[in-house]
């Protein structure tokens, strides 16, 4: 008699995954594009080293992403900022964390983190902001922000009053706002479109 035998299936070799689009509309190639969009993108690529996904699935509609470029580049403009580098930072990561824009998480985590000179501490804040101990203003600002993306009819008087007696004036507070509200609309976009993270975003210093 003999002794039977089983034999399990030696595990497959670790298939290639199909690639993934980055958008869930069609990408054009910049070749395609209006000249005055090209060049944007030539500016882009020379500061940052590429063009986000997020740039280029928007340029299905160029007039859209010049809409977009235009109003983030105003926002994000230390010059006409009253917020610190920093703040501004905060609020667009704790907004698009709240929103679930994961793409948009991992875009201005590494600008959190160059804004607080600390990776790991804009880690956890991409992660959860309340678990952080934050400093007054700054957790005020990120609770603010997180409060008009999940609950808008939320924001009280209560809450501006409290900025107030932070330093913040009624300017600054509305920039808060302005940032977070445009995220809303910047991370909704993307996560419409499936937007697919750029490798470039989960590079280390």
């Amino acid at each position: 008699m003999t002794e039977a035998t089983t034999t399990s299936a030696e595990p497959s070799a670790r298939q290639a995954r199909p690639p993934q689009a980055i958008s869930r509309l069609r990408v054009p190639p910049e070749a395609e594009l209006p000249s005055g969009l090209r060049e944007v993108f030539d500016g882009i690529r020379r500061k940052s080293g590429y063009v986000p996904n997020f740039v280029t699935a928007l340029s299905a509609n160029p007039a859209t992403i010049g809409r977009l470029l235009t109003f983030y580049g105003d926002l994000s403009n230390p010059a006409g900022s009253l917020l610190t580098d920093v703040e501004r930072e905060l609020v667009s990561t704790v907004s698009s964390r709240a929103t679930g824009c994961s793409y948009c998480v991992f875009f201005h985590r590494p600008l959190l983190a160059q804004a607080l000179g600390d990776d790991v501490l804009a880690d956890r804040i991409a992660r959860n902001h309340e678990d952080v101990a934050l400093a007054p203003r700054e957790q005020a600002i990120a609770d603010l922000a997180q409060k008009l993306a999940l609950s808008p009819h939320d924001v009280s008087t209560a809450n501006f009053a409290h900025l107030a007696s932070l330093g913040l004036s009624e300017a600054a507070i509305l920039e808060v706002l302005e940032i977070a509200a445009f995220h809303a609309y910047a991370n909704r976009l993307t996560i419409a479109l499936n937007v697919l993270p750029d490798p470039q975003l989960f590079e280390r210093a």
